[in-house]
């Protein structure tokens, strides 16, 4: 299986000169699975310390538009997140999809920063789908979208329920990348999975500068493949049996507390 990761561009609309560019890449690396960044589709809109409706309304809109041209990918499996309401409550959602079965939810993202660029716990609330397993392809993966990887717990806990594949789709700003790089390696040191991360790259439309850097991470915490600005798009071929073999030595094996 061919995973490929990207850093995308800061500011990125269906069918604008940018999509294009990047569907392009993803068509000339043919992945079979492919992770965009997180919310991926027009500005990053939790800037504001107070949540505004009609920008939440516009950046639904700029998804939906989005999820309507995956196919413009050309990769069978598409892995990423979208702003939805659930429950009366705006969400972080992440999905898998596919041609043939569309947008599955599988994970809602848990937990929000609070400062300045990054006000998301009064953008976002915690939905009710938590740390599920989707299907892609024929590879088990689980989301953690962007601050959820600081909580390593349920990494463990993909690794423990047959995940093979994490996707970490991130909006990470210049300054940060080290801390992101050591979390998707822990990640991956304790889960035994392929660990996958997407970041948005530039500067957007309010002056956030993000830092791009998505890379695709081994079950024993190698980085195998970086993004560059030369590269915004790499890829790697997934040995699953290495996941059954990481998942059955330290640290994996030893056991939870009760």
């Amino acid at each position: 299986m061919r995973l490929a990761v990207c850093e995308a561009p800061a500011v990125l609309l269906a069918g604008d000169a940018a999509w294009d560019r990047l569907t392009e890449s993803v068509t000339a690396s043919a992945p079979d699975i492919f992770l965009l960044n997180e919310l991926p589709f027009g500005s990053w809109v939790s800037v504001g310390r107070d949540p505004e409706t009609d920008a939440l309304i516009e950046n639904h809109r700029h998804h939906a538009e989005g999820l309507e041209r995956l196919a413009d990918l050309s990769a069978p499996t598409v892995l990423g997140t979208y702003p939805t309401i659930a429950h009366s409550k705006s969400v972080n959602q992440a999905f898998v999809w596919t041609a043939d079965s569309g947008v599955t939810p599988v994970h809602t993202k848990q937990f929000f920063p609070n400062e300045h660029g990054f006000f998301e716990s009064t953008w976002f609330s915690r939905g009710t789908q938590k740390f599920g397993i989707g299907e892609a392809g024929r590879v088990r993966v689980g989301f953690l979208i962007c601050t959820d990887v600081m909580f390593n717990e349920w990494a463990r806990h993909y690794g423990r329920n047959g995940a093979q594949l994490i996707a970490v789709p991130r909006a990470t700003p210049v300054g940060s990348e080290h801390r992101w790089k050591t979390m998707c390696a822990a990640a991956a040191i304790v889960s035994g999975c392929y660990v996958a991360s997407s970041n948005r790259t530039g500067v957007d439309e309010s002056g956030l500068e993000f830092a791009g850097k998505g890379w695709i991470i081994n079950p024993v915490g190698d980085i195998i493949a970086e993004t560059s600005p030369e590269q915004p798009v790499v890829t790697a071929e997934l040995d699953l049996s290495l996941v059954d073999k990481a998942q059955g030595e330290y640290p994996c094996y030893v056991e939870e507390l009760e």
